[in-house]
């Protein structure tokens, strides 16, 4: 397993689109989108109708961990088949 400390993108597809509408509800996507923002992490209204439509083909570890929190549910309940895209970490010896 990859810790998500070091996954920066998260592949996304439309049937995560539409469990993260489900997961809103009633609630507005202005108003999820400033409880992402009042925690520090910026994400639009316009970001999230893309994430719900599909219309984004990933979506950064930060946002989506943040709008699961905001949402109070559990990452794993919004993205339960997604593929991980992790950044390379090079170490060099100075």
């Amino acid at each position: 397993m990859v810790p998500l400390e070091w996954v920066v993108m998260l592949a996304w597809n439309k049937e995560c689109g539409e469990t993260l509408k489900l997961l809103r509800g009633k609630r507005s996507r202005r108003e999820i989108a400033d409880a992402v923002s009042q925690q520090g992490v910026e994400c639009s209204q316009e970001y999230i109708r893309k994430l719900e439509n599909g219309e984004a083909a990933s979506v950064s570890t930060k946002i989506i961990t943040t709008i699961a929190k905001t949402l109070d549910v559990e990452l794993i309940e919004i993205i339960y088949e997604l593929r991980v895209e992790v950044t390379t970490i090079v170490c060099t010896k100075s």
